[in-house]
């Protein structure tokens, strides 16, 4: 498996696992349990089903941070958080019609599937997540914060990581 596959599949495997736990620890300490923000006379079926709303971000997280980990790596540290924006700005972008899609998917699920269905979730849902989603994000606070300096420590480690296996096996080559 080459370098970008194993990173990728790191960044998967691993903001998923964080992400996870993250809304379990909160989901206990928060009131009520409103870990995720929501709009008002919102259908909740993003606190109904969590984890399926949370895959999506990863793996657009995982893609984005892959193809920015060699950037990344080559920054000083003001400039790796102003990148750590961008990779969150690029997801939640890239997510949020997603969502969108999923939302729709579960209101029809709890209702009726129209004849028109495919079309509902691919038109409004997608519509609807670009409007809707990033406000969501923007209200689900302390998830959010904590999941943005994650994502940055997360990148950091993701970058670091396969780079000096890299350089380890550079290294044994020489020695060899």
């Amino acid at each position: 498996m080459n370098k970008a596959i194993k990173r990728l599949l790191f960044y998967w495997i691993t903001s998923f696992i964080l992400a996870t736990i993250l809304y379990c620890i909160l989901w206990v300490i928060m009131p009520e349990h409103y870990v995720f923000g929501a709009l008002y006379r919102m259908f909740l079926y993003h606190w109904e089903y969590p984890i399926s709303f949370i895959v999506i971000p990863c793996f657009f997280y995982g893609v984005i941070a892959t193809l920015f980990a060699e950037t990344f790596l080559k920054q000083k540290v003001t400039k790796q958080i102003l990148l750590t924006f961008l990779i969150i700005i690029i997801t939640i972008l890239l997510s949020s019609p997603f969502g969108g899609m999923l939302w729709h998917y579960y209101d029809m699920k709890a209702g009726y599937f129209p004849s028109n269905w495919i079309l509902k979730i691919l038109k409004l849902g997608f519509e609807w997540g670009l409007g809707t989603g990033w406000v969501i994000i923007i209200l689900s606070i302390p998830y959010n914060i904590i999941g943005s300096i994650t994502c940055f420590f997360l990148t950091k480690k993701g970058s670091e990581l396969f780079k000096a296996k890299e350089i380890t096996a550079h290294n044994t080559r020489e020695k060899k």
